[in-house]
């Protein structure tokens, strides 16, 4: 057994690990050296190297700071992979990792983190996506994530829970983020609505959501009121898309009819389509598209498309000839 304790560090020097201890000068991981900055007690026997004490390593583009740490090698001396446990912490030049435990699997260039895992990530304006998670899956070449269990992300006013989430990576930027609920649906919280569905799609450019499957959602139609005070929407769909740009939320549903209620309206179709308007933002209509149905205290009006104004809550239709004629229907 070889045993390098504090005295050796304490005289100023640090090991290059695999360059100068494990590796053969024609590795071909010479290039790719686990730096040891610096360690309170190093040790090692056979394959295994037991480093403890605030560990401060660097390899490739990251950072490694951890309480304890040991690296594996193969009967060759070469590296394959490093654990780094009790609180370790992981920055790459665009993501930063803190776990109970991180792994680096070394060949297989991947990073996993275990255990009350946070992670902040990057978009292209440097803007932060926080998560946090049980369990988180990176790749050094920049490819998708994986992350798993009580994940919840931030990300500017948007919060989202799940039991998955994948982020999916482009030119090693993040594009688009996939949240997927297992035991119980996924939630989205935002300014204007609060959202369940099966999973989310969620363009990290553009801002814009999908939800699909079994989508319930409630929408606040004035952002300067508290949400206790608003008449909100409520409505039950297949799927939901949101345009951040414009505000505008598209419903749609196949097999069962969009459900939508808000005040005394309650309609049902095959889309729903709530327009802003462009400068306040502030709901301006719902039209109502495809086999409509909707209906207030007084009357109820059926047809192919039919429209709620918010100005004054009164209900149009604008059926052309060739479609079914709606009808309408007073009630006493």
């Amino acid at each position: 057994m070889n045993i390098f304790k504090r005295p050796f560090l304490q005289r100023g020097y640090f090991i290059i690990l695999f360059a100068l201890i494990i590796l053969p000068a024609n590795s071909t991981y010479a290039k790719e050296d686990f730096e040891i900055k610096h360690a309170d007690s190093l040790e090692t026997e056979n394959q295994v190297i037991l480093i403890k004490g605030n560990i401060n390593i660097e390899y490739k583009d990251a950072k490694i700071e951890a309480p304890e740490g040991k690296i594996e090698t193969t009967n060759q001396g070469e590296p394959y992979i490093a654990f780094f446990t009790n609180r370790a912490k992981l920055q790459l030049k665009d993501r930063r990792l803190e776990a109970d435990k991180i792994s680096v699997l070394i060949q297989e260039k991947k990073i996993i983190a275990e255990g009350h895992v946070n992670s902040e990530l990057k978009d292209k304006k440097q803007v932060p996506i926080i998560i946090s998670s049980d369990y988180q899956e990176l790749f050094w070449s920049g490819e998708n994530a994986n992350i798993m269990g009580n994940v919840l992300t931030k990300y500017q006013d948007m919060k989202i829970t799940s039991d998955e989430a994948k982020i999916i990576y482009k030119n090693k930027s993040p594009i688009q983020a996939i949240f997927t609920g297992i035991s119980q649906q996924a939630t989205l919280a935002q300014p204007t609505n609060s959202t369940l569905a099966d999973n989310f799609l969620f363009d990290i450019k553009t801002h814009n959501v999908q939800a699909k499957g079994n989508v319930i959602s409630t929408i606040w139609t004035d952002k300067t009121k508290p949400v206790n005070k608003e008449d909100s929407i409520y409505l039950e769909t297949e799927s939901l898309y949101i345009d951040d740009l414009t505000g505008t939320i598209t419903a749609k549903s196949q097999e069962k009819k969009v459900n939508l209620n808000y005040q005394t309206t309650h309609g049902k179709s095959q889309e729903a389509h709530l327009l802003r308007d462009n400068d306040t933002k502030k709901p301006e209509k719902i039209i109502f598209i495809g086999n409509a149905d909707v209906s207030q205290d007084d009357k109820q009006l059926q047809s192919e498309e039919i429209v709620l104004n918010f100005d004054d809550k009164k209900l149009t239709s604008n059926t052309k000839t060739n479609i079914r004629p709606k009808t309408l229907i007073f009630r006493r």
